[in-house]
């Protein structure tokens, strides 16, 4: 299962990413080839060339919008073009590696991160990179709260030469580690310090460091050649990227499906007999890497009450949706909404069996009745058009809910105008799936955290869409994030995942599968399973960036 989500998360275990990273001077993750079958005729019009053919998924038109900092941000934006100091892989957590960075470490009691960088390294535009890009990088967001999209606590950074940089926070921050190594895109000073308006610059001509640049755009297809100066020898192997547009599943699926896209996430139905029968090197990476929900409004309006939040929960029949749209792929998740396996190193113990109880439209009208809610009542779901098996879930969702009373609408918004409804909190429910990150500390604090959130009206492009407000929450994750031991952070984490539980903040759906396409006509090296160097979806920054560099033409 693979509708495309929106602006991913990825994240680690704090402990497991300190160790990872005081090793990360030296080494990179590069992973063998992964099967790609038997011979056959190729399906693909690209496979002897090197040239790769990708599509996002449904995302409609492309916008010329490559500004790490903007909501609409093309993907690619951010790991192909734009790096970060270090590459937290999302598919396997506390796996670290270098990247502009090659070292790191902590003083000051966690308030001081001093990054060594990588030496010879240039900007597409052949200028070189230093330490002031990455100084002037942080500079940008230690001075403008808009910029600062993980609420990180700067309070300065400075430089020791063209090699070092010093982040210094105002409390012990630990666990942002991940986000200030691993999420902030690093910019070139002698670029941006002209723009006068970083959130509103369109930055369509971008210089990065990364793998590839832009060289052709239009709002159906753009592509992405090889960086002449790219500083790891060797990389990247496939000389031209090309991404295409689609408006919906369906069209996208046929061009998928006809050998057409060489790397994919899009929703296919009965994968196995649709795709994968076609050709013997087609193939399915499936790695879990989310959780999908629906999204409360926590602000304003019917689902800002428990009772409404819980009496949906109960009526939703998770397995009869997993087996009617995903062929039994995407299990129900657990009450806690914890991703299983890669986080069972912080599971409360008494929740390890936990499950929701059977679906029942008669014990979800009793929780309204008993809460002085009165039935029918009326609700809205937004969900991105296109997004074919996002609309199978809910149409089977309001069948479930009418016998309990309640009467859901569905609202199918194109891409860029979900998105707005989503960042501004001006919704009532929201259908959506969030993860895709290394450590569990990141996940919930990216959907809970009061203290990154905005008011309604406000952009929030970080995760807790539905504004959700627990100081006591705020207060454990900050508390998780004063250290690295993992027997002081994990009774906390026992406490918000029970927390979890009790108000429903979000609505847990199912697993939200990691199925994606690959062309192993066309290409080979690509993550799996048994080969996790990265996470596979072609959305989830800044690892299809990684990837797309270590991916190389098949044979």
């Amino acid at each position: 299962m693979s509708s495309r989500p929106w602006r991913a998360r990825m994240i680690g275990t704090p402990a497991a990413i300190a160790a990872a990273m005081l090793l990360a001077a030296c080494g990179s993750s590069g992973g063998t080839t992964a099967g790609s079958g038997s011979s056959s005729p190729s399906a693909s019009s690209n496979s002897s060339s090197s040239l790769l053919t990708i599509t996002t998924g449904a995302a409609g038109t492309f916008q010329d919008d490559f500004n790490p900092y903007s909501p609409n941000v093309e993907d690619p934006t951010n790991g192909m073009i734009y790096e970060t100091l270090f590459f937290y892989d999302t598919a396997k957590a506390g796996v670290v590696d270098p990247w502009l960075g090659t070292s790191y470490a902590w003083s000051d009691g966690g308030k001081t991160l001093t990054v060594q960088l990588r030496h010879g390294v240039k900007w597409t535009d052949g200028k070189p990179f230093t330490s002031a890009d990455v100084a002037y990088t942080f500079n940008l967001a230690l001075k403008n709260a808009a910029l600062n999209k993980f609420a990180l606590p700067l309070k300065s950074v400075t430089t020791s030469g063209p090699y070092t940089v010093a982040i210094n926070f105002k409390q012990s921050a630990y666990t942002d580690a991940y986000y200030a190594l691993g999420r902030v895109d690093i910019l070139p000073q002698h670029i941006w310090q002209s723009v006068k308006d970083p959130t509103t610059f369109l930055n369509s001509h971008p210089v990065g460091t990364g793998a590839f640049e832009l060289s052709k755009f239009s709002g159906q297809v753009f592509t992405l050649t090889a960086n002449p100066h790219y500083y790891m020898p060797g990389l990247p192997h496939f000389k031209t990227i090309r991404f295409l547009a689609f408006s919906g599943n369906t069209t996208s699926d046929a061009a998928i499906e006809s050998g057409e896209v060489d790397w994919a996430g899009s929703f296919i139905p009965n994968i196995k007999q649709t795709y994968l029968a076609k050709n013997p090197k087609f193939v399915v990476s499936d790695i879990p890497l989310s959780t999908a929900f629906l999204v409360p409004n926590l602000v304003s309006g019917p689902t800002s009450k428990l009772a409404v939040r819980q009496a949906i929960s109960a009526a939703v029949n998770r397995t009869s949706i997993s087996n009617t749209v995903y062929n039994g792929y995407a299990p129900p998740t657990n009450p806690e909404a914890l991703i299983t396996p890669n986080y069972n190193s912080v599971l409360d113990p008494a929740l390890a069996s936990a499950a929701f109880g059977s679906p029942s439209a008669a014990k979800a009208k009793s929780i309204l009745t008993r809460a002085g809610i009165k039935t029918p009542l009326n609700l809205t779901v937004d969900m991105v058009n296109g997004y074919t098996d996002y609309l199978s879930d809910l149409q089977i969702m309001v069948q479930e809910l009418k016998p309990a009373g309640i009467n859901l609408t569905i609202d199918q918004p194109a891409y860029t105008q979900f998105t707005s409804i989503q960042d501004t909190g001006k919704f009532q429910l929201l259908m959506d799936n969030f993860g895709y990150t290394p450590t569990p500390w990141s996940y919930y604090y990216s959907i809970l955290d009061s203290t990154i959130t905005k008011p309604i009206g406000q952009v929030d492009t970080v995760g807790n869409f539905g504004r959700y407000k627990n100081p006591e929450v705020d207060t454990l994750l900050s508390q998780i994030a004063d250290t690295t031991s993992a027997s002081v952070q994990n009774p906390d984490f026992y406490k918000i995942e029970n927390i979890f539980t009790k108000d429903l903040p979000l609505i847990p759906l199912f697993e939200q599968q990691d199925e994606i396409e690959f062309n192993g006509n066309a290409v080979a090296n690509y993550p799996s399973v048994t080969n996790p160097y990265g996470a596979p979806a072609v959305y989830i920054q800044p690892d299809m960036g990684w990837i797309a560099a270590r991916l190389v033409p098949a044979k």
